[in-house]
Parts: C-alpha cells; structure tokens; sequence
C-alpha cells in the first residue's frame, strides 16, 4: 500500500511540473503587423442634428418630406422633436414625437417615421386637418437629431432634449436651419 501511495504523489508532482514548464513557455513571436495611420486612433462617430421648417398643407398630404444629405448606419436612431413654444425664461420648448394633441375638433397627432436616406413628419387625426388653425400647421419648426449607436444609453430620457443634445456634443449656436418643401 505504501508503495502505491508513492507513486500516486510521484505521478501528481510530474503532471503538477509539466503544467508549470508548458504555461511558462512561450511560441515564437509572430510577424508585425502592417503600421496604423498616424493619428488616428479609429473611427470617430458623431451625431447630426439640424431644424427643418415647413407648413402641413392638404396639397402635401399634411407631410413634410426631406433627406438627410447622407446615408444612415442601420443601427443609428433618428429622433424627431416640435418647437412647442417658449418658458417664461425665453427658452425654446422641444417636445418629442409623436405628439398627440386634444384640440376642440378632436384628436390629432405630430407623428414621424424615417429610412436609412430621408425622414417624413406628418399630421394624422380624426378629424378634417383643414380645420386646424395656422398654429398647428404653418412654419413648423422641428429638430432632427440623428443619434449614432455608439452613444445610445437606454437608460436617457429621450424626451429630455437638452440632455440629448449634450450626449452628442452640440451647441445650439451649431444647429442648421433648412426650410423644407411639401
């Protein structure tokens, strides 16, 4: 029995050497890769965001239509919201979309949708949207803001615009200004 035991310890302590010895050791070194552009240390990925301005005519099936002048990343989010007014401070009010509305007539929403090359902003409700007076549908001012994957944190509040704007690193002063046809 004795001798069993020993040669037990002695197989232990050969396995427990020859792991050591092959973890230590090293392959040889292979080739070096080709050189990196000096500078550049990736892809930097930025956000756009620009104001379009545009009327909800019957003529334009109560839509706004327009490209973004590039093209999308599939993974990009496209966020879309309404200049609904001032604070008492003189601070532009940006409301996300889609926004309903309770208005006299009835219901109406600012709603959206958008592909990897041009966005639509449209007026849906249940009523006749000829109806509507000239503040709901004439020189509407929204602000398309595309937010690039990289900096999507689903845990922000979208519907907190300023904080959206500050995620991508833009100054208001910055913002682009295009009036967009029917």
């Amino acid at each position: 029995m004795k001798k069993s035991n020993q040669s037990v310890l002695v197989s232990k302590l050969f396995l427990l050497i020859t792991a050591g010895v092959l973890w230590s050791c090293e392959g040889p070194i292979g080739p070096q890769g080709p050189p990196g552009q000096d500078g550049l240390d990736g892809v930097t990925i930025v956000g756009e965001v620009f104001e379009i301005i545009g009327d909800f005519t019957q003529s334009g099936n109560f839509g706004i239509r327009g490209e973004y002048g590039f093209d999308l990343v599939e993974s990009d989010k496209v966020l879309i919201y309404r200049l609904g007014g001032v604070d008492q401070e003189g601070n532009d009010i940006w409301r996300l979309i889609p926004q309903v509305v309770f208005h006299q007539n009835g219901i109406f929403t600012y709603d959206y949708d958008f592909t990897f090359y041009d966005y639509s902003i449209f007026l849906t409700g249940d009523f006749d949207l000829n109806t509507l007076e000239p503040g709901f549908r004439n020189e509407q001012v929204f602000r398309v803001l595309i937010v690039p994957a990289d900096r999507i944190d689903l845990r922000m509040d979208f519907l907190n615009h300023q904080a959206v704007l500050n995620l991508l690193g833009v100054d208001e002063e910055d913002i682009r200004r295009y009036p967009v046809g029917n």
